[in-house]
């Protein structure tokens, strides 16, 4: 039983440092803890060292799939696309509900208030130009 309330202090503490190491010894200890109180073992050390054995294990399969870089799949595609914005004050241009800088075309001047066609977003710069 101690076992299991070990492993459930475990499980809070990953609440509040969000680290995953403490995850994967929670579970190994919670999962060895009510195996041991499901079938009335009181040996509470045997129940630890298993507790531990099954955290080590989980946290080498898993941690490396988890914490992963996702690389190119995290920008957001929205931003990738081509959209309608309209031109306010400040140099700054409204597109999908967010004020961008934008470099406009060379030559090109822009009312405040004007629709024109924006770009996809690099460095937080949008490109514009006017609409056809």
């Amino acid at each position: 039983m101690w076992v299991l309330i070990a492993g459930v202090v475990l499980l809070a503490i990953e609440l509040l440092t969000g680290s995953l190491y403490f995850l994967w010894y929670g579970i190994g200890m919670v999962g060895s803890g009510a195996i041991g109180w499901a079938i009335g073992s009181e040996n509470w050390a045997w129940q630890a060292l298993a507790g531990l054995l099954i955290g080590l294990a989980l946290m080498i399969a898993l941690r490396k799939r988890l914490m992963k870089p996702k690389g190119d799949e995290r920008a957001d595609e929205f931003l990738l696309e081509e959209g309608l914005g309209v031109v306010s004050e400040n140099s700054q241009v409204e597109f999908r509900g967010t004020f961008w800088h934008f470099a406009g075309a060379q030559g090109e001047s822009y009312a405040v208030g004007e629709e024109v066609l924006v770009t996809p977003a690099q460095n937080n710069t949008v490109k514009i130009r006017k609409k056809q």
